[in-house]
């Protein structure tokens, strides 16, 4: 199952991803927004948005389930985790979660690039 993920990680790559790690698991990024990893029991976490369609979707697959880092019973509210029996669905999350990613990641560089309002030169009058 890892060079099943590796293939789509190489896709995702192609299409303007950055691969890392996250406490040991391989991620997938656009600048420094996580979309994906690879999590333990191989299988795939993928941030779709609570309140989206792809995330009731992906959450209706049989096996599929909000995801809980290590298993803690902590759940990332906007993140499915699909197992690898639902391998031939990876890509087609991974893809949503990395375009939405894409434009969370350029509105956070826009509101950055955006002129601060300052106070430097004023009189105060």
């Amino acid at each position: 199952m890892e060079s099943d993920y590796e293939a789509m990680a190489d896709d995702l790559v192609a299409r303007g991803a950055t691969r890392a790690q996250m406490m040991g698991r391989p991620i997938l990024k656009v600048r420094s927004t996580m979309f994906a990893a690879h999590v333990g029991g191989d299988r795939l976490a993928v941030k779709l948005g609570r309140d989206t369609d792809a995330f009731a979707e992906a959450l209706a697959l049989p096996g599929a389930a909000v995801w809980s880092p290590g298993d803690s019973g902590r759940l990332f509210h906007d993140w499915v985790a699909l197992p690898s029996s639902l391998e031939d669905e990876w890509m087609r999350f991974a893809e949503v979660a990395r375009v939405a990613a894409a434009q969370t990641s350029l509105a956070i560089q826009s509101e950055r690039k955006s002129p601060a309002k300052s106070k430097k030169g004023t009189t105060g009058r």
